[in-house]
């Protein structure tokens, strides 16, 4: 619990200090907080006459590490308040009876602090904790909810001028009672949530205008490439790159006063430190580009288009109010890139990258799949903009009706989810949807229609320039002999797929290794050996199936 001394509040908006000043972004949440605490001290007059009630309470939520508390603190010290703080691990007690006198203490002490003319906030950090709902929680929390929502009608009640005003914070404002959530305890619920990427070049100001920066560093790209950060992982990266700087200058004969960081200090600090959002739901983003595909061009010409240009060409996007593509299928026969493509998109993007399969959702439990995947959802909207990619996705996409056992009814059930994710109540905005099959027949046709999967395109087997510039991706890094022709082995490779031509490459390898294993160059012979031992698992009639689907 503690106090704080700052400018009479009749100069408010004119004092030097300014919560702005402390905080990035969240101005919504700033001018409700202001609305809250000292708004019914300025305007008590001009209230009595339109006969305005203030309201008395509020309640933040949003994911941890987003600026919760410090919107509070920063508000609190603008105006000069005082503020009390109630945390569960203060109010929680052994014994029958504390818990409740504790919360009748804190709200005594507040309402003492009022006698100067000054407001008092009472602050409930982590409210789900202390009023769970009632299907969910103990005696203990039964009380305790009942007490703190007599104290806060009882102080509605006291006084036409709210002196005393409670705020709470929460991220699972689901889990909090629903009794509070109501007007007159809770007026008004507002999300602090993750930063744009304007708020987060402020933050990064906010943190750095402190800090020595080399004239090539660029905070406005940095923020651009942080997607999903809060405002606690915006200054966990600050403080990494000072790490890092830390570490470079150790050892080496230099003046501490010369210290500064550099760009390679952020991207260090960048390779450490990750959205906080998405941990646990996401993978790092592959270091695959489209320089690493052997042929496809016309199709990764496509995929750059539509993955790309909406997160590249933003602006250009609005001004022609073109609305960006949501989903994309990829299909086509196994080894064909469906994957690599995902990934090379992905990291082309630099966009947050979630990979959901079958063997994750298909859970044992009712309903478990179905609450992953509407918590990727989530996330990938609060980390936006974001790409989830569904690998063999025939499996969670799979058409219904079809049969009545219990793998159908999870498998439908997982459907329905996705469709309302994609385009239900709830836009996903800035969420990319990417998915993968070699079974197109089998996806359900709810999907393949636009505004859920607006492109379906066949990664079809590679031809013969396909298949040479495939093998000279493949043996970058491999010694070849002057006898070895790459045109003439893509010749008589016809059928085979990218990843039997990986496998040939390298079988190619090992041979020259079993003739003599202090080799250092794959000869002809040696191609020719491996792809006398390999056969195309394709044939002319799976590709004109595939085909057939293409020209439907």
């Amino acid at each position: 619990m503690e106090s704080h001394s700052s400018c009479n509040i009749s100069t408010t908006t004119h004092d030097d200090w300014r919560a702005e000043k402390a905080i990035g972004g969240n101005a919504e949440a700033l001018q409700a907080l202001r609305e809250l605490i000292v708004y019914p001290l300025l305007f008590s007059r001009e209230a009595k006459k339109l006969g305005l009630k203030w309201p008395r309470g509020l309640l933040l939520y949003g994911p941890p590490g987003t600026g919760k508390t410090s919107l509070v603190r920063a508000v609190v010290q603008e105006c000069g308040a005082h503020l009390v703080l109630i945390s569960p691990h203060t109010v929680h007690k052994a014994h029958a009876g504390e818990s409740e006198l504790a919360l009748r203490e804190a709200f005594s002490e507040a309402a003492s602090h009022t006698l100067s003319g000054k407001p008092s906030v009472v602050f409930i950090d982590e409210i789900d904790a202390l009023c769970p709902r009632r299907d969910s929680r103990r005696e203990q929390d039964v009380r305790i909810a009942a007490q703190l929502r007599l104290l806060m009608e009882s102080r509605a009640s006291s006084t036409s001028v709210p002196q005393v005003v409670v705020v709470a914070s929460t991220n699972r404002v689901e889990a909090v009672d629903p009794a509070l959530r109501r007007a007159g305890r809770f007026d008004a619920e507002i999300e602090v949530t993750t930063p744009t990427e304007d708020e987060r070049f402020q933050i990064l100001k906010l943190y750095t205008k402190k800090i020595p920066l080399d004239p090539d560093v660029d905070l406005q790209a940095l923020a651009a490439k942080c997607n999903g950060f809060a405002g606690a992982d915006l200054e966990a990266l600050c403080r990494e790159a000072a790490m890092s700087a830390m570490r470079r200058y150790q050892d080496a004969d230099k003046v501490a006063d010369l210290l500064s960081l550099t760009k390679e200090d952020w991207e260090n600090a960048k390779s450490v430190v990750n959205a906080s959002i998405t941990r646990g739901v996401t993978v790092e983003i592959p270091k695959v580009t489209w320089e690493d595909i052997g042929g496809l061009k016309d199709l990764k010409k496509k995929l750059q288009q539509a993955v790309e240009w909406p997160i590249k060409y933003s602006t250009e996007f609005k001004r022609l109010g073109i609305s960006p593509i949501r989903g994309i299928l990829l299909y086509g026969p196994p080894g064909c890139s469906k994957t690599t493509l995902a990934k090379a998109a992905a990291h082309a993007a630099q966009a947050s990258f979630f990979s959901l399969s079958g063997a994750e959702l298909f859970s044992m439990y009712v309903g478990e799949g179905e609450a992953l995947l509407r918590n990727t959802f989530r996330r990938a909207r609060l980390a936006a903009p974001s790409i989830i990619f569904f690998d063999e996705a025939d499996v969670v996409a799979a058409k219904r009706g079809g049969s009545s056992s219990n793998s159908s009814t999870v498998g439908e059930r997982l459907l329905s989810t996705l469709l309302t994710e994609m385009d239900g109540l709830e836009e996903a905005k800035g969420v990319f949807v990417l998915a993968a099959t070699n079974r197109p027949h089998a996806i359900d046709a709810a999907l393949v229609r636009p505004g859920r999967f607006d492109l379906v395109l066949f990664v079809q087997p590679p031809d013969l320039e396909g298949r040479n510039q495939i093998l000279s991706v493949l043996t970058r890094e491999m010694k070849l002999g002057d006898d070895v022709d790459l045109k003439r082995i893509a010749a008589e490779t016809e059928h085979f797929t990218g990843a039997e031509l990986k496998g040939l490459c390298k079988e190619a390898g090992i041979v020259a290794l079993r003739e003599d294993i202090s080799a250092t160059v794959v000869s002809h012979r040696h191609f020719q050996t491996a792809k006398d031992s390999l056969k195309p698992a394709l044939t002319k009639a799976d590709v004109d199936s595939y085909l057939a689907f293409a020209t439907g």
